[in-house]
């Protein structure tokens, strides 16, 4: 497998994949090592780990009971020196679901804190090592949109989001893969692509910034796919927004202005008159 760094810290394996039984132990092992050029301190934590579109989330809860990590979790690691950390993975004897997402997370922090300009100034890095576990048992497919959040109007240039909050209530992990489909006077697609875990919610958010030829009413079908395998299901919405062009808006102020000059009798500054020479 690949491994992982951030500054000053490196982990290999990048990630771990079993299949257990109920019941079933199996180890795992990371090597850390510091590639930076001070001394760090080093913290391992077990933890769930909950993932969607803007969220990392870290929860003691599920799959982080179920991993032991061996000796010290915190340790002192020199320039170029490295060590191995050993875990467990022991599946309950019963469970209501069958894929599960937890993760070891190192943290190092240099041992000498660093002043810049009278302040002391401490920059860690943190390393997040999946560890994706499945175990047999009833394949119950099931995601469903607990709400969603369209804009109703846009402006040109300027960005909107597309908000969808998801929630798997089935045994196994829900691959999403899908598109909004923006049709008005021009058309837009958005892919969508993501994984959401049993019992997890997971917030969908994509974005899209009109164009100076967007103009007028749009409506927009959102359809979603998903599967642990298949993505035999699906989920859809349809929703409407209007787009106002800039353009539009600085036409009507420039109108409105010249208007209300006239009205009050103002006279336009400079005058133009075109004669025919005889």
């Amino acid at each position: 497998m690949y491994p992982i760094f951030a500054t000053g810290l490196w982990a290999s394996p990048a990630e771990f994949r079993y299949d257990l039984k109920p019941g079933e132990t199996v180890t795992g092992e990371v090597t850390v090592k510091n590639i930076g050029d001070d001394e760090v301190k080093v913290t391992v934590e077990k933890k769930r780990l909950l993932m969607d579109s803007i969220h990392l989330v870290y929860s003691d809860k599920g799959i982080a009971n179920w991993i032991t990590i061996d000796g010290n979790t915190t340790f002192n690691l020199k320039p170029g020196e490295s060590r191995k950390i050993r875990f467990t993975v022991k599946a309950p004897s019963r469970i209501n679901y069958s894929d599960a997402m937890g993760a070891l997370v190192i943290r190092g922090l240099p041992v000498t804190q660093r002043a810049a300009g009278g302040m002391q100034v401490t920059q860690g890095v943190e390393l997040v090592i999946p560890i994706r576990v499945g175990l047999p048992g009833p394949i119950i497919e099931s995601l469903k949109l607990l709400d969603h959040k369209v804009p109703s109007v846009l402006l040109s240039f300027i960005p909107g989001e597309f908000v969808y909050e998801l929630r798997n209530d089935g045994t196994v992990q829900a691959n999403m893969t899908g598109m909004i489909e923006i049709k008005g006077l021009t058309r837009h697609s958005l892919p969508i692509d993501g994984v959401v875990y049993p019992e997890d919610n997971y917030t969908l958010v994509e974005r899209w910034t009109p164009g100076w030829a967007d103009i007028g009413l749009y409506k927009v079908d959102t359809r979603i796919e998903y599967g642990r395998f298949q993505k035999a299901k699906s989920i859809e919405t349809t929703d409407t927004l209007v787009v106002i062009p800039v353009w539009l808006i600085i036409l009507i102020i420039v109108g409105a202005v010249i208007w209300i000059l006239r009205r009050k009798g103002v006279e336009p500054p400079i005058r133009v008159k075109i004669e025919k020479r005889k």
